[in-house]
Order: C-alpha cells, then structure tokens, then sequence
C-alpha cells in the first residue's frame, strides 16, 4: 500500500500515519506471509527499527479495526496480513499444519445484526474462520 493511500485511510478515520505505522504496513506490503506480531517485531528490529513489541500489537489493533490490515486466529495464536483495497473476506484453517485458504463468502448478517441490536451492540466488524483439516493432513489423520 503506497504512503499516500494509507495516510488517506488512516486520516479518514481520524489517525496520523505515523513512522511506526508506516514501518508495519511496508513489511506486510512485502511479505506474501500471514505474519505473527512477533515475526513482524523481530523483522523490523533486523531493519535497525527501534519499534518495540507493544507498539506493533498496538499498531496492528488499530490497523485491524479500520479494516486494513486482517487478523486471522490460528491455534498457535493471531496472524496478520494486509487487505487489498477493504477487500473482505473469511478464512478455511486446518488445524493441524495451520494452513490457511481464503473463502470469499460472508454469512447471512440479518440475523446477527438483529440479535446484536436486541442485546445493545453497535457492530463495527466481525471474523469468521472455519476450522477442520486440510486434505494433506485428513489423508495423514486417517492413515495414523
């Protein structure tokens, strides 16, 4: 994503693009990875950032909540990757080897938005992963 682009996102919203920000969105632009906030960390100090860890986290809520960057949440924890141009989608993850496969379909919103009006909630953005093995690793479960 160019720096242009993303401080006009970022402004939009009402936020600065900032170095930091800036940092995270050029690592994640040149990684084809879904990346952990630790990788992303560890990337970035190798690059003579001096970012530290809790700011990356920070930076990746907030990237996350406006819509351009997209969390994904493994066994092992969240991973990151960015999103080209508010593209929205879901995820298949196997649970095994963590592979992850992007689905375009978005379920039924209605009846959720329905019940989280009665309940009190504004929703502002939602995930939805589904879980279960990828072929390689049914073929190794079933054959164990």
């Amino acid at each position: 994503m160019t720096k242009p682009k993303l401080g006009i996102q970022l402004k939009a919203k009402g936020y600065k693009l900032t170095q930091q920000r800036q940092q995270i969105m050029n690592f994640l632009q040149d990684s084809s990875l879904r990346l952990s906030a630790q990788d992303i960390h560890q990337q970035l100090k190798q690059q003579n950032s001096a970012i530290s860890l809790d700011t990356v986290y920070r930076n990746l809520r907030l990237l996350t909540e406006i819509g351009i960057v997209g969390q994904i949440s493994l066994p092992s924890g969240s991973v990151y990757e960015r999103v080209e141009d508010q593209e929205h989608h879901h995820h298949l993850v196997c649970v095994d080897c963590e592979k992850v496969v992007c689905i375009a379909y978005c379920p039924e919103m209605k009846t959720y938005m329905a019940q989280a009006g009665a309940a009190g909630f504004d929703v502002i953005g939602h995930s939805f992963e589904i879980y279960g093995r990828c072929a390689s690793c049914r073929h190794k479960y079933l054959h164990s």
